[in-house]
């Protein structure tokens, strides 16, 4: 085992609250032996991580000040890459919740040894569909890099297809009873370093002097404002997630992505002013609401830099991704709140709670905050760093301190939206291509893969059908987590999750039930 000492582990280490989980599937239209499948899999799975630095890693000292990666000589498959074997289709999607659910709010072990992360593959024999859950410590990297594996692992299996090339770092002589042990190599020098070692991060004094006395400021002394979460008190314990999701289909994302443009916005910014509107309608005692956008700092910064030569950060799995926020308050809410009535008539129009048909003018609000949220996030992104929450990173000694720092001071944010990427799921050369989407939100990817064979002129491969994400409840943070993924030419998963003792489910499950009958109402206009 080898220190590392120049690679700090992000805040929140082994922290349950910092684990995201994302799932995979893979559709095959002729189904193969279990073993050649099994061992096709591996195959890719393995080469994956011999090429990413951060999944050979541990961590030591995870309640000390300073947790620090460490390099590992092997690992055991058997503990990262489980298989499960269903006896019937109707055994699928049971089995995927309990598995999701399980996993969810698990902690990983044995983390100075093992490398954060784990594969479940759910599969029924003779069956054409395979669901993958892939799950990770956030400590070990973020939603881009979720991206960056599914990119890779989708490359590994169609040049697998293609070649009888063994992977020489698994030891798999039968006879041997470490026969799942791979053996990695040594990239200390490799590691990804973190970002502010990438870019200067430079903070205005005005800016500097405003965000410290928020963060040290006495709320006994400095009450919460209008915009703070103040119905979502936040609650340590007990810990458990609670997700939902809703699919749309190829035909309805088209238009909505057409009427965002129209607006001056994307899909992010949609979803914030949506998110906007039910919580207005759901909350009456709150007078405002700020909410998040996590987003890739991939975007700025630079490759092959001189300290790091070999260094592409679009193409390395580590923890780049910083944050903007946004605040709607008690003027905009009333505004939105005064339109309500409408909605009211409307329903009454209908006689169907479940359509509830946006009037036109507050569907204005809507894409107002929408365009106005787009244009908060490419100011972030033209600036280049400056003015960035990470600039300030430095100057907390001890992130133990700031976590519990946090947990008893009242929450701020009310929801926050991950928007992670549009994937190429039937390109030749297998590849997976993130959407631009101009926003530059936090990207990522995971989806349902699909074997074609004969399908193409090429003889065929694995390519993208499904994705989606869930993350898990983040105590201090958002109480409302509302995450979305697309295939390309196939359909937009969007899931919400929140913790199960800070909020109650029916906002949750509100709050996604509004967000899907109004984007497919935005969808099938016209």
């Amino acid at each position: 085992m080898v220190h590392l000492p120049r690679r700090r582990a992000p805040p929140g280490a082994s922290d349950t609250s910092s684990k995201i989980i994302r799932d995979l599937g893979l559709h095959l239209t002729n189904p193969e032996n279990i073993e050649s499948l099994k061992a096709r899999f591996y195959d890719a799975a393995v080469r994956v991580v011999l090429s990413q630095p951060h999944l050979q890693t541990g961590i030591v000292g995870e309640t000390s000040k300073k947790p620090k990666f460490v390099r590992l000589d092997s690992f055991d498959l058997r503990n990262h890459i489980e298989w499960i074997s269903l006896d019937s289709s109707k055994d699928s999607e049971a089995q995927y919740l309990k598995t999701m659910q399980s996993n969810l709010d698990a902690k990983f072990s044995d983390i100075s040894t093992r490398p954060g992360w784990k594969i479940i593959v759910l599969h029924k024999a003779g069956a054409d569909c395979i669901d993958v859950i892939y799950v990770w410590d956030h400590s070990h990297h973020d939603g881009m890099s979720g991206k960056i594996f599914h990119q890779q692992l989708l490359q590994n299996l169609n040049s697998k297809a293609k070649s009888d090339e063994r992977i020489p770092a698994v030891r798999n002589t039968d006879k041997d009873p470490d026969h799942w042990i791979v053996d990695l190599p040594d990239y200390s020098d490799k590691l990804p370093p973190p970002p502010e070692d990438l870019c200067a991060f430079r903070s205005s004094l005005p800016w500097l002097a405003k965000t410290v006395f928020n963060e040290v400021k006495p709320p006994k002394l400095f009450p919460p404002g209008d915009m703070y979460a103040k119905w979502a008190p936040i609650k340590t314990s007990p810990y458990k997630t609670r997700f939902r999701t809703f699919t749309i289909g190829h035909e309805i994302v088209t238009r909505v992505v057409e009427a965002c443009r129209h607006h001056k916005t994307t899909v992010t910014g949609l979803l914030h002013g949506l998110a906007l509107l039910s919580l207005s309608t759901q909350l009456k005692e709150a007078k405002g609401f700020a909410s998040r956008t996590p987003y890739d700092l991939r975007r700025i910064l630079p490759s092959g830099p001189r300290k790091y030569p070999w260094l592409e950060p679009k193409e390395a799995m580590c923890n780049y991704v910083s944050v903007v926020d946004h605040g709607f308050d008690a003027g905009l809410v009333a505004k939105i709140r005064a339109k309500l009535p409408d909605i009211a008539e409307a329903e009454r129009e209908t006689a169907s709670t479940a359509s509830r048909p946006l009037p036109a003018d507050l569907m204005d609000l809507v894409w107002s905050v929408s365009a106005r949220i787009r244009r908060e996030i490419k100011a972030t992104l033209d600036a280049g760093g400056r003015n960035d929450i990470i600039g300030l990173m430095k100057l907390a000694g001890d992130f133990r301190d700031v976590q519990q720092s946090e947990a008893r001071k009242p929450r701020h944010l009310s929801w926050l939206v991950t928007n992670l990427i549009v994937m190429d799921g039937k390109s030749s050369e297998a590849e997976i291509k993130a959407s631009v989407d101009t926003d530059g939100a936090n990207i990522g990817a995971q989806g349902h893969i699909r074997e074609e064979k004969g399908e193409r002129g090429d003889g065929g491969g694995w390519s993208v059908r499904r994705a989606e994400l869930v993350l898990s409840a983040e105590v201090c943070s958002a109480a409302l987590s509302v995450s979305l993924v697309t295939v390309k030419n196939e359909q937009m998963a969007v899931t919400c999750s929140w913790q199960d003792c800070a909020v109650e489910a029916g906002i949750g499950e509100g709050l996604l039930n509004d967000l899907e009958r109004w984007m497919k109402e935005i969808g099938s206009a016209g």
